[in-house]
C-alpha cells in the first residue's frame, strides 16, 4: 500500500492512502512514519513503497518530500 503523510493548516498530521482516504491523525510526522513502518512489518508480503510527506508552507501551499518508513 502506498501511504502519504500531509501536514494540514492547523499543523495536524494526516496519514492517507494513495486514493486520498484518511487513515489516521497524528501529532507528528515521526509518529505517522512509525505507523507506516508497523503496517509494513505486519504485512510483510506487501511491496514497501517510500512514503511521501507533504509539509505545509506558510505562504505558498505545500511542498512534497520522500520519506521512508
Amino acid at each position: 500500500m502506498k501511504f502519504y503523510i500531509r501536514e494540514w493548516n492547523d499543523s495536524t498530521i494526516v496519514l492517507m492512502t494513495e486514493a486520498g482516504h484518511v487513515l489516521s491523525y497524528f501529532s507528528s510526522v515521526k509518529d505517522a512514519l512509525h505507523a507506516c513502518s508497523e503496517w509494513y512489518d505486519v504485512n510483510v508480503c506487501e511491496k514497501k513503497y517510500e512514503v511521501t510527506v507533504q509539509y505545509r508552507k506558510p505562504a505558498h501551499g505545500y511542498t512534497s518530500m520522500p520519506a521512508y518508513a
